[in-house]
């Protein structure tokens, strides 16, 4: 089995860590970002997340959850100082593509810090019920990697429910990655993907850095531990249904999200 990098866990409680840690293994997953959610947030868990990446090291990131409307560029040099590789965006009060927001993305950017949206519908539970699932569309990451080439975008669940605006922006932006997580993979057969994800690298059509389009997915679970091997599951019968050569499917479980991570600090 091919080694995977996770672009897309959330902390499991404490006495939930070693759980984790056996399902990646598991999973065959040499590397997850933990990705935090701000105190605003139900519930909070930024110090978890670091905690988790500070227990182990060798698999677990942390990445921080920003609060788009309180945090200042200046939170995010903190984060970076503490040990967070990267940084998460969800719930913002404007859209994505605000431009109160960039000053955020820049100091990002500045720090080569790589940011991860959560894109399209969020649940509605506490911590989240004022969220305006409008405001979190692909199509305003179309915008942000164009004005800033230099930051590393990845777009969580590839949009849901507007994967034709995640699969378009894609496409135009070599800095801007999707993941498949969360509900797409479950009632989108692998042939929808495939339309979607249609760019070859050397076909008439091809994206402007000349990569194939399943190049620019990156692996995500965003799941309890028991489920991770569900996703992994999901995401192998994509790649066997619609035939990826061995290359992409590299790309899609390691290397693409190994060169966004970086090495181990």
């Amino acid at each position: 089995m091919m080694p995977i990098i996770d672009l897309h866990q959330h902390a499991p409680t404490p006495d939930g860590l070693d759980a984790r840690v056996q399902a990646c293994r598991d999973a065959g997953i040499v590397t997850a970002v933990i990705l935090g959610q701000p105190e605003s947030r139900v519930p909070g868990d930024n110090a978890l997340t670091l905690a988790a990446a500070r227990a182990y090291p060798t698999l677990f990131r942390a990445w921080y959850g920003v609060d788009m409307d309180a945090d200042g560029p200046d939170a995010i040099t903190r984060a970076r100082d503490v040990g967070f590789t990267g940084v998460k965006c969800i719930g913002p009060k404007r859209a994505y593509n605000d431009p109160g927001y960039f000053p955020l993305y820049e100091r990002a950017a500045d720090l080569q810090l790589p940011v991860l949206f959560h894109l399209g519908i969020v649940a509605n539970t506490p911590g989240y019920q004022d969220c305006d699932s409008n405001l979190m569309r692909a199509i305003h990451l179309d915008h942000l990697a164009r004005c800033l080439p230099e930051l590393t975008l990845i777009g969580a669940h590839f949009g849901n429910p507007w994967p034709e605006e995640a699969a378009m922006a894609c496409r135009w932006n070599p800095n801007l990655y999707f993941d498949l997580s969360g509900s797409l993979l479950k009632y989108r057969r692998p042939a929808f993907l495939g339309e979607l994800l249609w760019w070859k690298a050397d076909g008439p059509y091809a994206a402007p850095d000349r990569s194939d389009a399943w190049a620019k997915i990156v692996f995500g679970s965003d799941v309890a531990s028991p489920a991770i091997a569900d996703v992994v599951n999901d995401y192998a019968i994509v790649m066997d249904t619609l035939k990826l050569d061995d290359g992409l499917c590299c790309r899609i479980w390691h290397d693409t999200a190994a060169r966004i991570v970086g090495p181990p600090a």
